[in-house]
């Protein structure tokens, strides 16, 4: 391909070895599935600015783990002034924003100063202005994009675990931790519809399977197996109802809660919420209802937008907020034609197209915005060989993400070797000139 791109992707991890899968795959969709040259960067273990400065960037993307960082403002602040020389690159800039319901204040700062010219958003675009209000960059675009996407691996992997409606052991499954109360109300209901439907099936003999519990969370392919092996799954729109700018609101909360642990979500926001803050909407389809999608399980959901992509009646079984029609609901499960129609309608029109997988997002992408970007001309050797070694750099760098993990662990076991670990880390550091 004589028009290739450089995409150059800043993100931001360290002390977790390996990545969520859904955490990865949303990382490494560029790498994976674009047809430019792409180069990441973890800045947790540094930033090779000089390294960079020759290489002709035509795009940046702020990974959602680097916009991420303002959960600490320290963190935030260091690592965004680290960067800050790409505020004069004439590459085009794209933040991929997640969490826009908090510390909304510090990314239009950073986006201000980093003179953003796309942000893929996942909030819908009558809270654009609420949210990036704060924005005075020029001309700075804004897309809905979805928090995630299926990958076209993991989709091919599922279809291993997959079972007939009449094998699968679990009635109804739902796994989800307990939402914080300044996420306002929109986020109580991810707990209220475990509690609800747990209630409501207490009496019945099916295999029933919902937990709030930490420590039943499941990761990986054990999520998928879960799913798999479930008739159907309960769940909401993900997101939240209040958008706390400047993080004060959580703190405020955290405090309460802290001195009344057993105060109500009503009680604290009655206590806690200034009446300006309960306007807010950012409501989401989530990765997970793609995930039952792919493992063809039937959704029982709350009413909702879904992003316009998972449809009442048509992919899903739907609860009024009220949940005043649980039990119309719980009989539609029975029903194994309507279930076993649904799944399939599901399947076939929102897996089978590939348009929600994070191959069809790249792809979108590119056509859209990066393609017809001006050609830099022919890449040097030099500036290739750059390439290759930043690319070795960032594999090498997830070695030593592990190690540190392992090390954590276990320090007493593996301080010997930190002595051979040092000259390692230091040669990631001193890049080779060419």
């Amino acid at each position: 391909m004589s028009n290739r791109k450089i995409i150059l992707v800043m993100y931001y991890t360290r002390g977790v070895f390996p990545l969520r899968n859904t955490i990865e795959t949303h990382l490494y969709c560029w790498k994976n599935y674009s047809k430019h040259r792409v180069i990441y960067i973890n800045v947790a273990l540094g930033y090779p600015s000089e390294y960079l400065k020759s290489i002709p960037i035509d795009v940046v993307v702020f990974h959602t783990s680097f916009c991420g960082m303002r959960w600490n403002s320290r963190v935030f602040y260091n690592f965004t002034t680290l960067v800050e020389d790409l505020a004069e690159s004439k590459a085009l800039k794209i933040a991929m924003p997640q969490d826009e319901f908090i510390h909304t204040d510090y990314l239009c700062e950073f986006l201000n100063d980093i003179k953003i010219d796309y942000v893929f958003t996942c909030a819908y675009e009558n809270e654009w202005d609420n949210i990036y209000g704060g924005l005075t960059v020029d001309n700075v675009k804004f897309r809905t994009v979805l928090t995630g996407y299926l990958d076209d691996k993991t989709v091919d992997r599922i279809k291993r675990y997959q079972k007939p409606l009449n094998e699968r052991s679990i009635w109804i499954s739902y796994r989800a931790w307990r939402a914080a109360y300044w996420l306002g109300y929109h986020a109580t209901h991810k707990v209220k519809v475990g509690e609800v439907f747990d209630k409501a099936l207490q009496s019945s003999d099916r295999n029933v399977d919902i937990s709030l519990n930490d420590e039943d969370t499941l990761a990986g392919d054990d999520w998928f197996k879960f799913l798999c092996d479930s008739r159907a799954t309960i769940g909401v729109e993900g997101g939240a109802s209040i958008l706390d700018r400047d993080g004060k609101l959580k703190e405020k909360v955290d405090a309460y809660v802290a001195e009344n642990p057993d105060a109500s979500f009503e009680e604290t926001r009655d206590a806690c919420f200034p009446a300006d803050k309960q306007d807010f909407t950012l409501a989401c389809l989530s990765p997970r209802h793609l995930e039952a999608v792919a493992t063809k399980t039937c959704q029982i959901l709350l009413e909702g937008e879904f992003n316009g992509i998972l449809k009442a009646k048509e992919h899903y079984i739907p609860v009024k907020p009220d949940y005043s029609n649980i039990q119309e609901a719980l009989e539609q499960l029975e029903d194994d034609e309507l279930v076993s129609q649904m799944i399939e309608r599901a399947y076939v029109d929102i897996v089978e197209p590939g348009t929600h997988t994070y191959r069809g997002f790249v792809k979108t992408i590119e056509e859209d915005i990066i393609d017809a970007l001006p050609s830099k001309g022919k890449l040097s050797l030099g500036n290739r060989w750059k390439i290759w070694v930043l690319r070795l750099r960032d594999k090498m760098n997830w070695r030593i993400i592990q190690a540190e993990v392992t090390y954590n662990k276990n320090p007493e076991k593996y301080r010997p070797f930190v002595k051979f670990a040092k000259p390692i880390y230091k040669a990631l550091v001193d890049l080779p000139k060419f």
